[in-house]
């Protein structure tokens, strides 16, 4: 799966704003992981429509499947 317009918009901006740390897209999943130097969102999962969550929502969601 590649990565959709509303991932790369999110993407762009924190790059622009310097704010990405790491990132790493999951093809399979079509998940992009991200790091940031916040302290509210240190690392988080951008979804294929755009929403973003806290990394540990989804490892829960996983956890539950």
């Amino acid at each position: 799966m590649e990565p959709t317009n509303e991932q790369y918009l999110i993407i762009n901006a924190l790059q622009t704003l310097e704010l990405l740390d790491y990132d790493w897209y999951e093809s399979d999943r079509g998940l992009w992981f991200i790091a940031t130097p916040s302290l509210v969102l240190p690392t988080a999962v951008i979804l294929p429509n755009g929403e973003i969550y806290p990394l540990n929502w989804v490892q829960e969601d996983d956890n539950n499947q």
